[in-house]
């Protein structure tokens, strides 16, 4: 008998082995007959990721941050160039996808760091590493694409020359905008002035108070059985939280139906007092901290309040806010330059789209998406 099991058993593992063997055959042949679609017509959709920075993940480049930054450290911008010279081809023709990882390119890579990111990864022979293994596995899977013909499908080398001019554009608008911003802008004054300007409306904060609520909504043209059927469910939320049989945090999560702040156990968040309603103002402006009111009318239900730390009124003081107005001057103006870019390149480069072509070519693409 235990010779027959022990036949048996080695019959099945017999089949199960020839059966993983076949299974391997037809997968090898469905990947083969893969990289021989890339190529046919077959509409190809690119969508990028942001987070997939390699093909691979182990364990030498499991804990790599993507280094590589879009930043242009000033210095490294020489004022010499002319931006109208043609020192930038976008042509993926002229890409050399079957060349190795070499100095140059490591070179090039770190020099279009900027300053902090460049300083840690040459501090660092470690991370060094792994940056050069990082873009080691890239040029890997870069050459693999383009043997594969990749490069040559209509899609893919319209993403790549799109891509390239993306980044030629960037460049181009980073270039103009810190040509144009002065090295100490903005200024002392301009700052101060700023804050001057907008010091009621941007960094005076009015009396404000933290708010938790459980609120019970009550039906339109709602009938006096209902309104005290929803008055007693207040009472009986209310005597629970008081008497410890559960907490407003919980209570609030199950029973309130006011979704934004039921899902934060009633939290409202800070709210400025001369902004509530005036039942709710009442109850906040002579309640204590902690304190847990009685059910609280108004048009839309019933609200059961729990106050928290009233705040006073405060003007932030200018040292307090500077970092941030700096910041702010910067955006603004940035934003500004690149409106004035954009129109001076019209001018110069006008692309002539009138809104009938435009209609024209809308309808056109609906058409044959339908």
């Amino acid at each position: 008998m235990t010779h027959s099991n022990n036949q048996l058993i080695r019959i099945l593992t017999i089949v199960i082995i020839l059966g993983a063997v076949l299974f391997i055959f037809i997968a090898q042949i469905k990947h083969l007959k893969s990289n021989q679609d890339l190529t046919s017509g077959e509409t190809i959709y690119i969508q990028q990721d942001e987070g997939l920075l390699s093909t691979q993940d182990n364990e030498a480049t499991e804990d790599y941050e993507e280094i590589v930054s879009n930043e242009i450290d000033a210095p490294e911008i020489k004022n010499d160039i002319d931006i109208n010279e043609n020192w930038a081809d976008t042509s993926i023709e002229n890409i050399n996808f079957e060349k190795t990882l070499d100095f140059e390119h490591i070179t090039l890579l770190i020099a279009n760091m900027n300053t902090n990111e460049r300083e840690r990864v040459l501090s660092d022979q470690e991370l060094f590493k792994q940056v050069i293994e990082n873009e080691a596995n890239n040029r890997s899977a870069v050459m693999a694409a383009a043997n594969n013909k990749l490069n040559q499908h209509p899609n893919v080398k319209f993403m790549m020359q799109r891509n390239s001019e993306n980044m030629l554009l960037e460049f181009y608008l980073n270039l103009l905008i810190k040509r144009k911003l002065p090295e100490e802008f903005p200024s002392t004054e301009q700052i101060a002035d700023f804050y001057e300007a907008n010091k009621e409306k941007q960094f005076t904060f009015p009396l404000r108070v933290r708010v938790w609520q459980i609120f019970l909504s009550k039906p339109e043209d709602a009938t006096e059985e209902e309104i005290l059927e929803i008055q007693k469910s207040a009472e009986e939320i209310i005597s629970k939280i008081k008497t410890g049989i559960n907490d407003f945090t919980n209570i609030a999560v199950s029973k309130s139906q006011h979704e934004q702040s039921r899902n934060r156990g009633g939290y409202m968040g800070v709210m400025e007092v001369d902004g509530l309603l005036p039942e709710i103002k009442e109850h906040v402006l002579k309640s204590k901290i902690g304190e847990i009111s009685d059910p609280i009318e108004t048009e839309t239900g019933l609200h059961i309040l729990k106050r928290g730390l009233i705040l006073a009124e405060e003007t932030l003081p200018l040292e307090q806010v500077e970092g941030q107005i700096r910041q702010l001057l910067i955006k603004q103006t940035g934003v500004q330059l690149k409106n004035a870019i954009f129109q001076q390149a019209r001018e110069d480069y006008p692309q002539k789209i009138s809104e009938n072509t435009a209609q024209e070519w809308w309808l056109k693409l609906k058409e044959e998406s339908e």
